[in-house]
């Protein structure tokens, strides 16, 4: 198709090398997900974002060493996700989702070469589709099983239900199940599931992580994700609190399940709000960490945790107890942490952890924003949301990149430009939940932009309900209206609208213009908005959750899209950016791993189908591949369309040339 990968912007973590163990100091986390402590202690981590896997002590100071690297071949990973330890035997499972295969590590005594590793066996399902997340191994008279979560599996494009795969121990696959039945009610679908375990009945659970986006319930979504229990061939076993094989709880993005034995709990992470869920087996809820009402909330979160499992300090007490303590991954602070917790009084205390600083020039963490200062040269500008700063390029869109602070921002997540005259200004919205309903503090930033220096000029829009208030903004567009007026467009996401405000650099007045649509399911109605792009006849909205696109070219707004899978169609599942250029509209579609790009029409309207499609899941940064791709730009020149692209995962941006079929 016609798109080159031209550019990577962002710097990885390099691989680790002997002589080994060294210090965990600076060792470069990147969206770590799967953690497991083996007998003797140490603990292996899934370091996604750096397609390996490391092994440190159990105090985690030292790092062991480094298992495999970015590759195809046995013992190399393309975003290794999920840790199983085997129950008797010297051998850890891994999840190698970009590869889509499940390999099996023997394991010896780490030396001074690392841990020596052999590949007993790489397996998946006879099918070319699998992508592998969460896993769970059970071991009985039969011999081991393994349950994996197919994440993305599909038979039809529109019926979005994944799978669960077992496996026998030779990697055989035994059996799959798409949904959990139950005896009385209808059976509750699968999909997006991630994390697994299985309780002391040797049961199933299940992180049902996209239940509530994909699901439907009584004509409409559910909205909340929801932990299952099953039997090995996903028939639903009650719990006894809650007499349904669900857990009575409502959980926004539930990564991962355990079960705890020394604790005799079941623990959910949910990257939602940042909490740990605990239960009794039987189903009872037993607290969350931290408490939800709890003062300074927003400090005590946990940091995206995707992961938790036991964990063995060896400092246990004259008693023997150590309950209460846990290893937990923390995607947004690129963190394994080792824990104590206390669910009765709902607090937490950190033990140890290994954190991925990426604080230097050239390192994102969490680049999703992107925008283009247009006079002269172009110059990209990211938002580096972790590090609450920008980056950006050399004129002509030269690597490296280099930071400059946004001194008003607290975590930079969208941004958009404004050329009047011979000026340039530089948006910036800020994407952190508050604790309180309501508060003053601003969530839009507005700099003016001397050379590559932001000086701050105004902020609004205040966390709320109510006109001129936002709740979790992301994309923003810029409509010029004359020489010193603008209205910024902004994807109001947890409002479920589009707000707008008119902009005076002269007076240096902004008022409040006008909201657009509301939370639903029909035209004009939307469910977390995440962008939106104005074109010359028309406004274009990525209705995310919806699974579609939205535009309004003066005679109301007209749905296009459906869900479902397809990385050349129609179909979207969470449709999150958008760009014009050159009479195109570039469509980020998040879990087909997709740019899809649409000719608008006279009078502003889009086709139901795309006219080109372009992009490859994976981790491979050098090449370009997507795994979490975020806000898109585009920029028209003579020979296509530059297209750049955040990828707030990998953190690294990406420069495609694209030319029109």
């Amino acid at each position: 198709m016609p798109s080159i990968h031209q550019e990577t912007y962002g710097r990885r973590a390099p691989d680790l090398a002997p002589p080994f163990p060294r210090s965990a100091d600076g060792v470069g986390l990147s969206t770590p997900v799967g953690v497991v402590q083996d007998p003797a202690g140490r603990v292996w981590v899934a370091d996604a974002g750096n397609s390996r896997v490391l092994v440190f002590d159990r105090n985690l100071e030292r790092v062991f060493g480094q298992v495999g690297s970015f590759g195809t071949a046995p013992g190399e990973f393309d975003l290794p996700f999920r840790l199983a330890h085997h129950p008797s035997e010297s051998r850890v499972f891994v999840t190698d989702l970009g590869n889509a295969r499940v390999q099996e590590l023997a394991y010896g005594e780490p030396g001074e070469d690392g841990v020596p590793v052999t590949v007993e066996q790489t397996f998946g399902p006879t099918t070319d589709d699998f992508h592998p997340n969460g896993i769970a191994l059970a071991e009985d008279g039969d011999g081991l099983t393994v349950f994996v979560a197919d994440e993305f599996y599909h038979e039809d494009p529109e019926d979005t239900r994944s799978r669960i795969v077992v496996f026998d121990g030779d990697g055989r696959e035994t059996d799959s199940f798409r949904a959990v039945t139950r005896e009385y009610d209808d059976p509750i679908g699968l999909y997006w599931p991630q994390g697994l375990d299985t309780d002391p009945d040797g049961n199933l659970l299940v992180a049902n992580t996209g239940y509530g986006q994909q699901a439907s319930e009584h004509g409409r979504p559910p909205y909340y994700a929801n932990v299952v229990r099953c039997d090995r061939e996903g028939c639903g076993v009650p719990f006894p609190a809650t007499g349904t094989p669900v857990l009575d709880d409502q959980f926004a993005i539930p990564r991962a399940v355990s079960y705890l034995p020394d604790e005799e709990r079941i623990v959910v992470p949910d990257i939602g709000g940042g909490h740990l869920y605990a239960y009794s087996p039987d189903g009872d809820r037993r607290g969350e960490v931290p408490s939800v009402i709890a003062p300074d909330v927003e400090d005590r979160r946990f940091g995206a945790p995707m992961a938790v499992t036991g964990y063995d300090p060896g400092d246990a007490d004259p008693t023997g107890a150590i309950r209460g303590r846990v290893l937990v991954t923390e995607a947004l602070d690129h963190a394994v942490s080792a824990y104590r917790l206390r669910f009765v009084a709902e607090r937490k205390t950190q033990l140890g952890a290994v954190d991925g600083c990426r604080r230097q020039p050239g390192q994102f963490d969490y680049a999703s924003g992107s925008a283009v200062q247009r006079a002269g040269d172009p110059v990209l500008w990211v938002g580096d949301g972790g590090n609450e700063r920008a980056q950006h390029t050399g004129p002509g869109l030269e690597a490296p990149v280099s930071p400059a602070d946004l001194t008003a921002n607290r975590f930079p997540a969208t941004l958009s430009t404004w050329h009047p005259g011979d000026e340039t200004y530089l948006f910036a919205a800020d994407y952190t939940a508050e604790a309180d309903a309501f508060t003053d503090d601003h969530q839009l930033h507005c700099y003016r932009l001397d050379d590559r220096d932001p000086e701050h000029v105004t902020s609004f829009g205040g966390w709320g309900y109510f006109g001129g208030d936002v709740r979790l903004p992301r994309g923003m567009a810029v409509e010029p209206l004359d020489s010193d007026r603008c209205r910024l467009h902004v994807a109001d996401s947890l409002n479920g609208r589009v707000a707008s405000w008119v902009i005076d650099r002269r007076t240096g007045a902004v008022e409040d213009h006008d909201t657009r649509g509301t939370f639903g399911h029909d035209a004009g109605e939307f469910w977390l908005p995440s962008d939106v792009a104005i074109g010359p006849e028309a406004t274009y909205v990525a209705d995310r959750s919806n699974d579609r696109l939205q535009y309004d070219a003066g005679d109301g707004w007209q749905v296009v899209g459906t869900a479902g899978y397809g990385d050349d169609s129609g179909r979207f599942l969470l449709p999150t950016s958008l760009a014009l250029a050159d009479g195109y509209l570039f469509v980020v579609d998040l879990v087909n791993r997709a740019i899809k790009v649409f000719e608008t029409l006279p009078g502003g309207g889009i086709p139901d189908e795309p006219v080109d499609a372009f992009g490859t899941f994976g981790g491979q940064t050098a090449g370009g591949d997507l795994w979490f791709p975020a806000m898109v730009s585009a920029l028209a020149h003579d020979d296509g369309v530059t297209v750049l692209l955040p990828d707030s995962v990998l953190n690294v941006v990406y420069r495609y040339e694209w030319t029109a079929p």
